[in-house]
């Protein structure tokens, strides 16, 4: 009888740790962006930023699809009492110089960005300043 439960007690635990356990999800880790590039925009036509939005999300899909879902662009719309022609921000976010230049190489990148520069021509760029985050 001892025999028989003490079998039974093995086999339990061997098909228990046979079970196939269900995963935890994946933390996807995302990756510390160490640059970040800042450009002002003025706008003398009243460009809606829903147009300029979308330009830029373009531009972003072709960062996603060169491999960098975590790099890409922001869109800001400025308010203030005291810049009335700078109306846009726009917010470059990028892992570090050397994904920054692969990117800006890209075939894909470059495609898009001539698509934004046509939708933004009306746009005057004000500043351009890139920022390396320290640690």
């Amino acid at each position: 009888m001892k025999k028989i439960f003490f079998l039974s007690i093995v086999c339990i635990l061997f098909a228990s740790s046979c079970i196939q356990k269900s995963k935890e999800p994946e933390k996807v880790s995302s990756i510390e962006n160490t640059l970040t590039s800042i450009t002002f925009i003025s706008d003398s036509t009243g460009t809606e930023p829903a147009a300029i939005f979308r330009s830029l999300d373009k531009v972003n899909q072709a960062i996603d699809t060169i491999g960098y879902p975590d790099a890409g662009y922001k869109l800001w719309l400025i308010q203030s009492d005291t810049s009335k022609n700078i109306k846009f921000m726009i917010q470059g976010s990028w892992p570090d110089q050397e994904v920054y230049n692969t990117i800006h190489k890209n075939e894909l990148y470059l495609n898009a960005m001539k698509e934004w520069q046509k939708s933004a021509s009306n746009l005057k760029e004000i500043s351009y300043n890139r920022f390396i985050l320290v640690k």
